[in-house]
């Protein structure tokens, strides 16, 4: 029996990345798109909370001048039964010339299998982990774009002023 061979679709993964990117750019804070970093004393980090029980925590990992990285995690607040529940972690390289967006580490795991062809992790991902995964990303952020809403971290004395 003849096995057919695994054959990337390039066109399908660079139309899903650029989605991506586009999806992720407004979930992302106006101060990061404008250039404006936060200093290290800042905490860069935000939160977006769909629903009641779905609370995600978005933090700033490497930056260089042409990429960033996204932390992307599942806060888990809710009563000691649900640590046994799937909790998602995620980190998400942007690509600001090619506008393009993919998760190059998905619950620890760095070494994705499109990424390195031929070399199959020890826990046994299919050919096209890469493109499930861009596709993970895009349902995760049509979540946050349809279902999610900011989460406002109150402290005394960054009250909102009254117009």
């Amino acid at each position: 029996m003849n096995k057919k061979r695994y054959v990337t679709n390039l066109k399908e993964l660079h139309s899903l990345a650029e989605q991506n990117y586009a999806g992720l750019l407004r979930l992302l804070p106006e101060q990061l798109l404008d250039g404006k970093l936060p200093t290290e004393q800042e905490e860069p980090s935000w939160r977006i909370q769909v629903g009641e029980l779905l609370d995600f925590e978005l933090s700033l990992g490497m930056q260089a001048p042409y990429t960033t990285d996204v932390l992307v995690r599942q806060l888990n607040e809710m009563s000691e039964s649900s640590h046994q529940y799937h909790q998602v972690e995620f980190i998400v390289r942007l690509y600001h010339d090619a506008r393009m967006a993919e998760i190059t580490d998905y619950q620890g795991a760095a070494q994705l299998t499109s990424m390195r062809p031929g070399m199959f992790p020890k826990r046994a991902a299919g050919p096209d982990e890469k493109r499930q995964l861009s596709h993970l990303l895009a349902d995760w952020v049509k979540l946050c774009i349809h279902h999610g809403r900011s989460v406002l971290m109150w402290e005394y004395g960054n009250e909102l002023q009254l117009l």
